[in-house]
């Protein structure tokens, strides 16, 4: 447990929705009219839950033109000083990609994947459950043989998702590490063989509805003995975690869902 990343977490980075909006529709969740206040006002709520559990938020100014770059979790994937830096599958978010490079080379980061062609979309497909263990999502936006590269970032062991349907297209959709035996997760959003997997590995995961899938309760964040998710958390989830010793936290996120993201989307870890 101590071990966990959830435990570890120390800085994130976030980037305020000062130009956030809908204006273009590259999942199946992407409509409808932000409300720009409220979505201030939601992003506010889980940077300051964060930062009631002890962690620091860093935070970078949005582009004018970029209204997705609030879903910073996807601007690469970070292991200690390094950073695997994203290739975004669809033309609407490349732009992000050289304000993220700034940044992390500003902040003493050691970058990789610059000119590496293949898709992958950071943390929204790649998230370690501990310092030796990186669940890595594949399908529809990070490519599987992307990972052999991604592993240059240090000594773990990388673990192949594989990602089916379109709904659930980022691993932080449908899975989100709780501690060293245990994640939520959404089993129909897996192949056969990736579901065997994560029960193998992790035996005490807890299986979410329908219902909890579509509200995004996967796209959660464990912090410390905290987790922090969407509203939309079943008694039963609730009850299941707190055997584990966990609480559940619950945010509004409708406004960012309304661009198919939610708690994890608009963070990275540092």
């Amino acid at each position: 447990m101590a071990r966990a990343a959830g435990q570890l977490m120390k800085r994130v980075l976030m980037v305020p929705p000062q130009h956030f909006t809908v204006t273009y529709s590259i999942n199946p969740w992407m409509g409808g009219v932000v409300d720009k206040s409220k979505a201030f006002t939601q992003w506010n709520a889980l940077k300051k839950a964060i930062e009631d559990e002890g962690v620091e938020v860093l935070t970078l100014d949005q582009s004018p033109s970029l209204p997705d770059m609030v879903f910073v979790c996807n601007s690469g994937l970070v292991h200690k000083d390094k950073v695997y830096l994203s290739r975004f599958a669809h033309k609407e978010r490349t732009g992000e990609q050289e304000h993220y490079l700034k940044w992390f080379k500003a902040n003493g980061f050691k970058t990789f994947g610059e000119d590496y062609p293949e898709k992958f979309e950071g943390g929204g497909d790649a998230v370690f459950s501990d310092p030796d263990t990186l669940w890595a999502g594949y399908g529809a936006r990070s490519s599987k043989t992307v990972y052999d590269k991604v592993s240059q970032l240090g000594d773990f062991e990388v673990v192949r998702c594989e990602l089916v349907g379109d709904k659930f297209y980022h691993l932080d959709t449908c899975f989100a590490p709780i501690d060293d035996k245990a994640a939520l997760w959404y089993p129909p959003a897996f192949s056969k063989n990736t579901q065997e997997e994560i029960l193998r590995r992790l035996p005490h995961s807890i299986a979410v509805s329908d219902e909890e899938a579509k509200a995004f309760v996967c796209n959660a964040i464990t912090v410390r003995k905290a987790v922090l998710s969407p509203i939309g958390v079943s008694q039963k989830t609730r009850s299941s975690l707190a055997e584990r010793g966990f609480k559940v936290v619950e945010i509004d996120m409708s406004e960012f869902m309304k661009s198919g993201g939610a708690c994890q989307c608009l963070i990275l870890r540092l």
